[in-house]
């Protein structure tokens, strides 16, 4: 497939609908990963109780935010398919996995979630990050990408 807006397989392309090249410059590798988790397995979760699971997948600002709702479980349970999610994209871009609770998935100011690597070894990656919820299923979206500084 060629990104120019001329011919594919002598069919014409929409130049509209073709991804322009200088939108992949820079990029040297990207990985996308998704995951789906029934928030029933987060339901019963207690921080008081300190939680094995919790504090090994959580932060301490994850864990606040989460608890900090009157129901903690979705935002638990899509948290953690945001971390299961990066994971699979670092693992399509044949990165070794980083532990669960150095990816801090937070909100920003406009309450918009935003995925970080808490690790050396990943800082020259950029988290994209799509979460969502419904009743009793979370999802995610993440796509990775790994920039190229020097060319």
């Amino acid at each position: 497939m060629r990104f120019s807006g001329r011919t594919m397989k002598n069919k014409k392309v929409n130049k509209e609908s073709v991804i322009p090249m200088n939108i992949m410059k820079g990029i040297k590798n990207f990985g996308i990963g998704t995951d789906i988790e029934s928030i029933d397995r987060f339901r019963k979760l207690d921080p008081v109780s300190g939680n094995l699971f919790l504090n090994k997948i959580f932060t301490k600002n994850e864990l606040e935010y989460c608890f900090s709702k009157e129901k903690a479980s979705p935002h638990l349970a899509v948290r953690y398919a945001g971390k299961e999610a990066v994971v699979k994209a670092l693992g399509s871009m044949g990165k070794v996995n980083p532990n669960y609770k150095d990816i801090e998935i937070l909100n920003n100011e406009n309450g918009v979630p935003v995925a970080r690597i808490n690790n050396k070894g990943f800082r020259d990656l950029q988290v994209y990050l799509s979460l969502s919820h419904c009743k009793n299923k979370a999802i995610a979206f993440a796509m990775v990408t790994e920039v190229n500084y020097y060319g």
